[in-house]
């Protein structure tokens, strides 16, 4: 056998060290790749760089929907319907992406610092004044 255990780790912590930076360089390219903004032309389902905000326009049944300002409404997850309850129209939240999300809720409406709700897209309604289809 050719092989020299002294020499062994050396080569595995070369390939270890190879592998990290390729995946990191592909992460990286990956993460650029999905940060898209769109221009103010773009009216409906138009990919966006979260997180931004918008104002609360209405909550109805109980906190289970909210409707932002730009017509989008979101239903809300059951654990978090108190929390949008609570909310009233001209609040300000921000979208953001729910880091593990559940049962498809993967946007998190956050008003403050601790007040917030977890989201899924449940449709839009068209908005006063708007142009372009809805």
């Amino acid at each position: 056998m050719n092989t020299s255990p002294k020499g062994a780790p050396v080569k595995t912590l070369r390939t270890v060290a190879s592998s990290v930076a390729v995946l990191t360089v592909l992460w990286a390219g990956s993460a650029a790749a999905q940060s898209t903004t769109t221009s103010p032309a773009c009216t409906w389902n138009c990919p966006v760089q979260l997180p931004y905000g918008l104002a609360v326009a209405e909550v109805t049944d109980g906190g289970s929907f909210v409707t932002l300002e730009d017509g989008s409404i979101w239903e809300i997850r059951m654990p978090q319907r108190p929390v949008a309850s609570s909310w009233v129209p001209g609040d300000f939240v921000e979208v953001r992406n729910v880091l593990a999300p559940v049962e498809r809720f993967e946007i998190l409406l956050a008003h403050g610092e601790s007040d917030y709700a977890e989201a899924r897209f449940a449709g839009r309604k068209p908005i006063a004044g708007a142009t372009g289809q809805q």
